[in-house]
């Protein structure tokens, strides 16, 4: 089974409220997380930043190069994740 890629996305439509009415904001990902709904869309993005922190990998397994592996940052790399630490860099890693 793959692992699911977290791509959450914030979705916007309109809800009739008791004032008229209102833009709702919500965040929905294909793993299928539940996120609150909101009427501000900084809320909604705030929620979609600490879903990617909460679901990252350690930092040992983040893509060092995301745009030459075409990987999201917040993603596990097969090739920087698995990759042994040169001999003599031991104290940089």
């Amino acid at each position: 089974m793959k692992p699911v890629k977290h791509r959450p996305k914030v979705r916007r439509w309109r809800e009739e409220t008791s004032q008229g009415e209102a833009w709702c904001y919500a965040v929905s990902c294909p793993c299928g997380e539940e996120f609150d709904e909101h009427y501000t869309k900084r809320l909604a993005e705030s929620d979609k930043a600490r879903h990617l922190i909460d679901v990252a990998p350690p930092v040992s397994e983040r893509c060092r190069d995301p745009k030459k592996h075409r990987m999201q940052a917040h993603d596990r790399c097969p090739v920087c994740a698995d990759q042994l630490v040169l001999p003599g860099f031991e104290e940089i890693a």
